[in-house]
């Protein structure tokens, strides 16, 4: 963990100053994993910083569906502001799961907000 970190720099980063990249970056967190195990990763040699690896992981259960699993990094949303922007990354670093629910009684009830996109006219 010392020396695997994992550091997810957005896109935009390069291009704004100190306050606003933070908030734009996540990371970093420890996080093991090589080319050559289970949690596959890539990672610079002159400083161990992790450079690839799977963003997505997916278990799912064709018998119970609402019994699947998910992770992906850094969270569900693209904005910044929201709590959801990165609050899965340090589970995914820890090569936890979240439910990946299915039925929609099981995903109305896990509902926290709905965003409606309608085009003009």
């Amino acid at each position: 963990g010392r020396l695997h970190q994992a550091f997810l720099v957005h896109p935009l980063s390069p291009l704004v100053e100190g306050r606003t990249r933070k908030r734009l970056d996540v990371g970093p967190v420890p996080r093991g994993g090589s080319g050559d195990t289970v949690g596959n990763t890539a990672y610079r040699l002159e400083d161990f910083r992790q450079t690839g690896g799977s963003s997505w992981r997916v278990v799912v259960d064709v018998g119970g569906w609402d019994d699947s699993l998910f992770i992906n990094s850094p969270g569900q949303s693209g904005d910044p502001a929201n709590p959801h922007y990165s609050d899965l990354f340090r589970p995914w670093s820890r090569d936890e799961a979240v439910p990946l629910l299915y039925s929609r009684p099981k995903v109305e009830a896990a509902t926290e907000r709905r965003i409606i996109l309608e085009p003009e006219g």
